[in-house]
């Protein structure tokens, strides 16, 4: 079951880097949250958050992205996602909790338009995923990105980290 676990993160890392969005937000079930907070010991209801998103807010997203004509995204950012030190807890037979690093760099090139043109930015993060099985599927219950530079300015976060 780890090695399914395992199969779900990096798959959802590579629908990130492909733009896959639609495919990526099949992954995650109706209840989930998607946090990236500022301070990860606070409760996201009540603090600010980088992010703070439930599921019908992440299909927005996803729907702004894909679908309307953003100058931030146009053309689009080149990602990798490299995931490593993966930890993943069985907490029952349906349901798991992994920790994981995960390092983003982006690139953009975009147009006069846009800041950072040709810069290569860096994204450093400790995560946590809860998983549960869900009709013999496993989907994302909850996903949290404690960016290692969040208390510094963050530029131009116009994709789905």
């Amino acid at each position: 079951m780890k090695n399914t676990i395992e199969k779900l993160i990096l798959r959802e890392a590579r629908l990130l880097d492909e733009q896959k969005l639609d495919e990526w937000l099949q992954l995650y079930a109706k209840e989930a949250t998607y946090w990236v907070p500022i301070d990860e010991t606070v409760n996201p209801l009540k603090e600010s958050s980088i992010i703070f998103d439930n599921y019908l807010r992440l299909a927005m997203r996803v729907e702004q992205i894909m679908n309307q004509n953003r100058v931030a995204q146009t053309p689009a950012s080149q990602m990798l996602r490299q995931i490593s030190n993966l930890e993943i807890e069985l907490d029952s037979e349906t349901e798991a909790t992994a920790h994981f690093g995960m390092f983003l760099t982006e690139v953009r090139s975009g147009d006069w338009r846009q800041r950072g043109l040709g810069e290569m930015r860096h994204y450093p993060a400790r995560c946590d995923l809860t998983a549960r099985l869900i009709d013999n599927e496993w989907k994302i219950t909850a996903k949290k990105i404690v960016l290692l530079n969040r208390y510094q300015p963050i530029v131009g976060l116009s994709f789905i980290i």
